[in-house]
């Protein structure tokens, strides 16, 4: 909001008082208009709120925010992001078109060369100026250089439009277009407009100041006259509806050229909106199908996480806003109380989702492994991060992957290896599963077979001198490897993404069984480390001999129920859910899925974090397609209503033509409503006559269409599949219905 408070300005170099002790507040947004004669400070107050003049006194108040103390960088910002500036003479730069010209005030906030383009031909559009981006001033026309200058003014989306005397060059009928323009622009911002058009004035503002010698005389609230719909009652007609429509068959009959001119032009409206409806059927089918391929590789992910609080422990709980001069250092701990692993209520609550909203649940549980493989005569500890638990969703892994070689797994010792869709494999990943990446080209043969030893705790871990266990060095690999309780896994199968698969759950390297994760799991658990640390719970950790205790450290604490259950998880005790993917291909089910996520949260014994890469373009890309459908049936529906307002002048003209045909059912007893009734048969068989033919055009021309929009969307979506094979056309029955009631209605 813009409030002035006894603002005087006085030219001190002539010593003219511009504006003397005005008060006055302005809204958000708004038209208003300020009328006075020539020198009464009109001017000089647009120049003061837009920051082009300084006041000698007084206050003004910008949201609040008393500007006094503004410096000319202040100013600078203020009527660059906030105001747009719109002149009687244009003001535009005449050796520059006109794109540049709009992108000129864009340019000067950072903003990118690209965006400042896209941003000034948007507001070129918005004036009503397709397509003449490159035309210079000089070009165009006076009511077309205003729109260039307004084009400029609301490019930045400013807060406040500033116009002096904007139709004042321009002849009645531009005028009008131009202040049409700054009434719709009020809507979202505030115009000011200094002005002597007083008619111009009360027909277009929402309030009117005037002034007289730099003085506020009056501010006047403009009332809009409201429409009053009066309803009629319906009644009861003496005239046979049969006999009104034979008599308005016969009339058009008579003047069959002008019906059926009528019936076609009423028939280009429901031509329209059948198109557009269809279109925007096809369209959305075949986006639907796009959306299916594109969400296919973003789940919604549901993670564990750790418990985590945050505390300040210095002072407790500290003042708001002290009045005295102190300055305090505080220290802020995260506290890690505990591992949170998804729970069986969990995933309980998630097998119970609708199966027709999703298309994949994956569950990624993890559990610690200590692997060595043997080369040679060479023992490498392997990565554990390239090894992967696999879905057991047996059809899933059918119809999105392929068996290149050997055979699926079937025990818990047999793992997969996977590689994309060129058989091919990183050498990182080679590296870290301790295969040689010398070679450039291995054959399946060679891999398939390749084994790895998961070793069990009694051999990688040892009990020392003192009671407490210790992780036996690199020196120990052969030993380790050739030790009792080791589970041996080997590859029994390469597999790869299946051609036109949509689903990416797993990257390269290798999958083993969830059977293996039970293996390991009770290898763990029935070993001497693990017997003993779960012997003693928190009371002794089994690699330092004492009780578990709470570590801090300058910025974190991690308590004792934290460090225990890492415990558990490094020496393999604990294998839980930790991930679960969940796959959709539509935007309502993805937010579907995330409410019914949220109302776990909201109501279940326990909150899980979860994160949707696509979630934010989800909602605006539903939102665009449903904007974008109802703005274009809006668009057709104006050609339809155009339509009818043309048959009821031809009706109104009929009714003038037919006045003695009027005086003679009249005098025969028929009563206003039965003549109404008759000239509405008229309508309806008009009306009739352009659905029909309206849905004939419809399909007739739907071929072409489709090839039409097939065209625009393969160059301009050249990278989406399945353009040319998408019925981008498509009817529904009943929207046909609607459509052919409706004619008849309208």
């Amino acid at each position: 909001m813009i409030t002035l408070r006894n603002i005087t300005k006085i030219y001190k170099k002539n010593k003219v008082k511009a504006l003397d002790n005005v008060s006055i507040s302005f809204p958000d947004n708004g038209f208003v208009s300020i009328l006075g004669p020539s020198g009464c400070g009109k001017t000089t107050m647009l120049n003061i709120i837009g920051g082009l003049d300084k006041y000698t006194s007084g206050k003004l108040e910008i949201n609040g925010v008393d500007t006094s103390k503004y410096n000319a960088s202040d100013w600078d910002s203020y009527r660059n992001h906030n105001v747009g500036f719109v002149f009687q003479s244009f003001n535009l730069i005449g050796h520059l078109n006109i794109l540049r010209n709009v992108e000129l005030s864009i340019t000067l906030s950072g903003v990118k060369r690209r965006t400042c383009k896209k941003l000034a031909k948007e507001a070129l559009d918005k004036v009503g100026l397709q397509g003449m981006y490159n035309k210079k001033p000089n070009e165009l026309s006076g009511g077309q250089c205003q729109r260039v200058a307004i084009a400029r003014a609301i490019v930045n989306n400013p807060k406040i439009i500033l116009a002096d005397e904007p139709t004042g060059a321009l002849d009645s009928q531009t005028s009008i277009e131009i202040m049409k323009i700054l009434k719709e622009l009020s809507k979202e911002h505030l115009v000011i407009m200094v002005t002597h058009n007083e008619e111009l004035a009360k027909e277009f503002s929402s309030s009117i100041v005037r002034m007289l010698d730099g003085k506020l005389l009056k501010e006047e609230k403009v009332e809009e006259e409201k429409e009053i719909i009066v309803k009629e009652k319906k009644k009861k007609s003496h005239m046979n509806f049969f006999v009104s429509l034979s008599l308005s068959f016969r009339n058009l009959i008579t003047k069959y050229i002008r019906s059926l001119l009528t019936i076609f032009a009423g028939s280009i409206g429901i031509l329209g909106v059948t198109l557009v409806l269809a279109v925007s059927n096809g369209t959305t089918t075949y986006i639907n199908k796009v959306q299916s391929d594109a969400l296919s590789d973003y789940p919604i992910t549901v993670r564990s996480s750790t418990k985590t609080s945050t505390q300040n422990n210095t002072y407790g709980k500290l003042e708001e806003y002290p009045t005295d001069k102190n300055i305090l250092v505080t220290k802020y701990l995260t506290i890690y109380e505990k591992v949170s692993n998804i729970d069986e209520e969990f995933s309980n609550y998630i097998e119970a989702l609708d199966k027709e909203k999703y298309t994949v649940i994956d569950y990624n549980r993890s559990i610690k492994m200590n692997i060595i493989k043997k080369t040679n005569n060479t023992y490498t500890k392997v990565y554990q991060s390239y090894f992967e638990e696999m879905t057991d969703n047996d059809i899933f892994m059918q119809e999105q992957y392929e068996l290149i070689d050997g055979k699926m797994p079937t025990e818990a010792e047999e793992v997969l290896l996977i590689v994309d869709k060129y058989n091919s494999i990183s050498e990182t990943v080679l590296y870290s599963l301790g295969i040689d990446t010398t070679k450039e080209i291995y054959t399946t043969e060679d891999l398939i077979g390749t084994e790895f030893k998961v070793i069990n705790n009694n051999n990688y871990y040892r009990l020392d001198s003192d009671n407490t266990f210790v992780t036996n060095s690199s020196a120990h690999y052969e030993k380790m490897y050739n030790g009792e309780g080791n589970i041996t896994i080997r590859i029994a199968g390469i597999i790869r993404p299946r051609e036109g698969s949509i689903y990416s759950l797993f990257s390269s390297g290798v999958l083993y069984t969830k059977a293996l994760t039970q293996e390991v799991l009770k290898s763990a658990l029935e070993s001497d480390i693990v017997v003993e640390q779960l012997k003693y719970g928190i009371n002794k950790d089994v690699f330092t001999g004492k009780p578990f205790s709470d570590s801090e450290s300058l910025s974190s604490t991690m308590t004792v129920n934290y460090l225990y259950e890492n415990r558990l998880i490094d020496l393999a005790a604990v294998a839980k859910i930790t991930t679960v993917n969940i796959y959709s291909d539509s935007f309502e089910d993805r937010m579907f899925i995330e409410d019914y996520i949220k109302s776990y949260n909201n109501y279940g014994k326990s909150n899980v974090s979860y994160y949707d890469y696509m979630s934010s373009l989800q909602k605006e890309f539903s939102t665009f397609i449903e904007i974008l459908t109802k703005v274009l049936v809006i668009f057709a529906l104006i050609s339809l209503f155009v339509s009818a307002i043309m048959i009821a002048i031809i009706t109104y003209i009929s009714v003038i033509e037919r006045t003695k045909e009027i005086g003679i059912l009249r005098s025969l007893g028929a009563r206003k409503i039965d003549i109404s009734i008759m000239f509405c048969a008229e309508t309806l068989l008009i009306g009739i006559c352009s659905g029909v033919l309206g849905l004939i055009l419809s399909n007739v021309i739907s071929t072409p269409i489709n090839t039409l929009v097939q065209n625009i969307l393969r160059e301009n979506l050249s990278n989406m599949t399945g353009v040319n094979s998408a019925n981008l056309v498509e009817y529904h029955i009943d929207q046909l219905i609607i459509i052919l009631i409706g004619s008849v209605v309208l």
